[in-house]
């Protein structure tokens, strides 16, 4: 192997300003989602983007911003503790980069694939999301191959979790999910 680059994505995510839902959910992140590292060889070049630390904290900010309680998971419990109202559970399905080298544009670019399974406290499917997010950064001003994928990575975390937030309350199974919530209970 002749060329190695490694990038371990560190960030700090703000606080979302939204109206906080009074649900309390389980956040599932395994261990593959919160150890994640993408590892591509090719061309003799290693190139290896850990960023599961980042993206976990990411969400737990961005949800932990949405709803009243969260509670978060390796693994959903199969016969909880506590009441729950809804699951979440995020996996990496792909992500892609792109070199200024291969494009002939000066640019680095990150695409980062999610999937998000929204269950309710009972184990039901209500929506699988897929969340494309994407980041870019231009080479230059930027001194190495490391801090520009950074930055790329960056950008692409930021960007779901802006789709996450603008998007949640947009789905048409959770909008009918809270609706279900709210109605009143027939007391027979």
């Amino acid at each position: 192997m002749g060329c190695s680059t490694h990038v371990v994505v560190v960030s700090e995510h703000p606080t979302a300003l939204i109206k906080e839902l009074p649900y309390k959910i389980g956040l599932v992140l395994d261990n593959s989602f919160t150890d994640y590292s993408f590892i591509r060889e090719k061309d003799d070049e290693k190139i290896t983007i850990s960023l599961g630390k980042s993206q976990s904290e990411l969400l737990n900010k961005i949800f932990n911003s949405m709803f009243q309680g969260v509670s978060e998971f390796t693994a959903r419990p199969l016969s909880p503790t506590k009441p729950l109202d809804l699951y979440i559970s995020v996996k990496v399905e792909d992500l892609q980069l792109s070199l200024p080298r291969e494009t002939s544009v000066n640019i680095f670019e990150i695409w980062i694939k999610y999937k998000l399974e929204i269950l309710d406290g009972k184990g039901s499917n209500i929506y699988e999301w897929i969340i494309s997010s994407y980041g870019r950064t231009q080479t230059r001003f930027l001194g190495s191959q490391e801090r520009a994928l950074h930055q790329a990575t960056n950008a692409a975390l930021r960007d779901a979790g802006v789709q996450i937030v603008t998007d949640f309350h947009q789905i048409p199974e959770i909008i009918n999910w809270i609706n279900i919530k709210k109605a009143p209970k027939n007391e027979s």
